[in-house]
């Protein structure tokens, strides 16, 4: 599932065959949205003394902020989708609501393009908005009485997870404790945070981790420089460092290197990851629309990408990101999406794509909480003993959504 040999071309039929439009039955009567409802839900707890690795103040984060949009239609079917960061910018619930309710309500969230093209590609707002497009496809979803991995091509229903990590202040040992404790939960593979002054001591966290999982988890390593700059708090790697460190990184036996250079260093990281054996060089989680990926494709920046689902494009977009990336023989892994509910969109696009990577599960007991991040779910995904996250089978996201949560913060459940 993670492998992929590489390809310089995709056919048109098989391009056609996953990014065909959804047509609707001709039974279905005609669907239009009725209503927008918007909501901020600050200040949930996803643990105790996060110490941010890009932070230069490590000032620990012991929360996030959610905004939630429900979208209505005229039959009945309520959708609901999430946005999220560490602090969310004052009054973005009355943004993305005035914005929402002026232009959906009364259209027909199928006709996604349609909404693209005239919607968030116009929007210039001081928030996200690509969030938003999760609910009308979770509208179709349900309408259709599918899955939304299975409308978008069924290429398989599970996806192998990584947990990620983020807290750094842990000793080696304590990281390599946590991974065997994730291995008995289930996960076959874990996130490591490097971003020490001395890239040693990066070393030293990275040996012990792979030390102690001796093969049986794949071990990845994120160096968060995908927006450093010269001058700015150190570390801040040069094509010099992160050359060394990827090839320190590959002789250890790690699956990939993440944003070891600024996002515009397109040449530079192209150079690194062409010195690579077997060894992916993975980013782009930053990085937003068509264009900006197919340069970054075209330079042969990444071997494995990771478009975030509410950050890089509606997911219509990060959908044709993918199959970009399987014509360049890229492999497709997105970045968190912000909340679980980005997770979710994830998890069915890459149940769809021929060439999907891991699923990024945010996971760091203590520091950073399954529950905090997949606000407002029943319980934490589940994570199966084999190491897979499996597709849900209900309509649309397929998201269990806590009655609890939705009476306190006046959702709607249905």
């Amino acid at each position: 599932m993670v492998a992929m040999k590489r390809r310089t071309f995709l056919t048109s039929a098989v391009a056609g065959a996953a990014l065909q439009p959804v047509a609707k039955p001709a039974g279905l009567k005609s669907l239009r949205i009725t209503g927008v409802k918007t909501v901020e839900v600050r200040d949930v707890l996803t643990g105790h003394g996060l110490v941010l690795p890009w932070d230069p103040k490590k000032i620990p984060q012991d929360t996030r902020d959610y905004v939630i949009t429900q979208v209505f239609t005229d039959q009945g079917i309520v959708a609901t989708t999430m946005d999220g960061d560490y602090k969310l910018r004052s009054g973005i619930a009355k943004e993305v609501q005035q914005r929402a309710e002026s232009y959906f309500v009364g259209k027909d969230p199928f006709e996604l393009e349609v909404h693209n093209r005239d919607f968030f590609q116009k929007q210039r707002a001081p928030v996200r908005l690509f969030f938003l497009e999760i609910a009308l496809w979770d509208i179709i979803g349900k309408a259709l009485q599918q899955p939304l991995y299975r409308l978008w091509g069924a290429n398989s229903s599970k996806v192998k997870p990584y947990a990620a990590t983020v807290h750094f202040n842990k000793t080696p040992e304590q990281r390599a404790e946590d991974a065997l404790k994730f291995y008995e939960l289930g996960f076959r593979a874990i996130k490591l945070r490097v971003h020490h002054v001395e890239p040693k001591e990066d070393l030293k966290l990275v040996e012990a981790v792979v030390r102690a999982v001796g093969g049986k988890m794949g071990v990845m390593v994120d160096a968060n420089q995908a927006g450093k700059r010269p001058g700015d708090p150190p570390p801040v790697w040069d094509y010099r460092i992160a050359l060394d460190m990827a090839k320190e990184l590959e002789a250890m036996g790690v699956y990939w290197l993440e944003e070891p250079l600024n996002r515009r260093s397109l040449e530079d990281l192209a150079r690194v990851r062409s010195q690579l054996k077997k060894m992916h060089l993975a980013g782009a989680e930053g990085d937003v629309g068509l264009a900006a990926f197919r340069e970054i494709l075209s330079k042969g920046a990444f071997s494995y990408i990771q478009p975030d689902p509410v950050v890089s494009g509606p997911i219509s977009v990060v959908r044709k990101i993918a199959a970009m990336a399987e014509a360049f023989g890229v492999l497709f892994g997105p970045h968190h999406g912000k909340s679980g509910v980005g997770m979710m969109a994830s998890l069915h696009m890459q149940c769809a794509a021929p060439n999907t990577g891991y699923l990024e599960y945010m996971y760091d007991p203590g520091f950073w909480n399954a529950e905090g991040f997949q606000a407002g779910f029943v319980s934490p995904y589940p994570v199966d003993k084999s190491g897979y996250v499996h597709a849900p089978d209900k309509p649309g996201l397929g998201i269990e959504w806590d009655r609890g949560f939705f009476r306190k913060h006046g959702l709607t459940f249905a």
